[in-house]
Order: structure tokens, then C-alpha cells, then sequence
């Protein structure tokens, strides 16, 4: 006995699928031909290497330049602090929005990457780990 939608074998008796709920076949169907282009964009053995350090590193400073401001008020009259706290705070925020736009305009589950987004400098992984994926894109020689 076979599930027709994930292919999983049971032993006789069964009837219905326990992941899928569907009636389950005596003969395996042949399989579907997959758009393989949808596909291409989806497969993580084809990503880079995951640069952790790429977006990790920038949101741990954020986040203790963050939380040091907001227990102590008064670092924000040395300037050269704030201003690198509002040029992180620009630029976490312009790569959010970016961020969104790609998933809207290129992805399939625009859900994980939008959500993704509001987490701080996680645009840098999307652009160096998600971003060359995508085959739709003109490539520059």
C-alpha cells in the first residue's frame, strides 16, 4: 500500500495515509514531472556556504549598542556613538524593506522571508546566501 501524494509504503491494513489523510493505492502512480526551474530556487544544497557571521555579527553590536542606550541614556551625548547607532538603525531598516520586496517579487513563500526581515541585518544572509539562487534574475557577465 502506497500514499499517492507522499509516496510513503505501509504495511497491509492500513487504508489512509497518516501524514496526508488520503486513501492509499495498491500500485504507485509514476511521478509527476516537476517544474524544475520552481524547484532550482529551493534547493539548499545548491546555496553558498550559510554566512552566519555575515548578519550575526552586525545584530549582536546593534543589539548591545541598543541595550547599553537603554540602561544608560547618557552614551547617546557622545556623537560618534549615536551616530553609529542611527546609521545601523538606516541601515537595518532599508535592508527590512528590501528584504520584503525581494520575497514579494521573486519568492515562492513570501511568508518566511518577509518575517524573516524583522530580524535585524538578516538581509545581509539573503542577499549572500538566497540571492544568487534565484535563476530569473539577469546575471552580469
Amino acid at each position: 500500500m502506497f500514499c499517492p501524494n507522499c509516496r510513503a509504503e505501509y504495511r497491509e491494513g492500513f487504508s489512509r495515509c497518516s501524514d496526508c489523510g488520503i486513501e492509499l493505492v495498491e500500485v504507485l502512480p509514476p511521478p509527476e514531472k516537476l517544474d524544475t526551474k520552481s524547484l532550482a530556487n529551493d534547493r539548499p544544497d545548491k546555496a553558498r556556504p550559510a554566512y552566519l557571521l555575515a548578519w550575526f555579527v552586525p545584530m549582536t553590536v546593534f543589539s548591545a549598542m541598543y541595550f547599553l542606550i537603554w540602561i544608560k541614556l547618557s552614551l547617546l551625548k557622545y556623537s560618534f556613538l549615536t551616530f553609529t547607532f542611527v546609521i545601523m538603525i538606516l541601515l537595518h531598516n532599508f535592508g527590512a524593506f528590501w528584504m520584503i520586496y525581494q520575497s514579494i517579487r521573486y519568492e515562492r513563500k513570501v511568508w518566511r522571508y518577509a518575517l524573516m526581515s524583522f530580524i535585524a541585518f538578516m538581509f545581509i544572509w539573503y542577499r549572500l546566501v538566497r540571492y544568487p539562487l534565484r535563476q530569473d534574475l539577469p546575471r552580469l557577465p
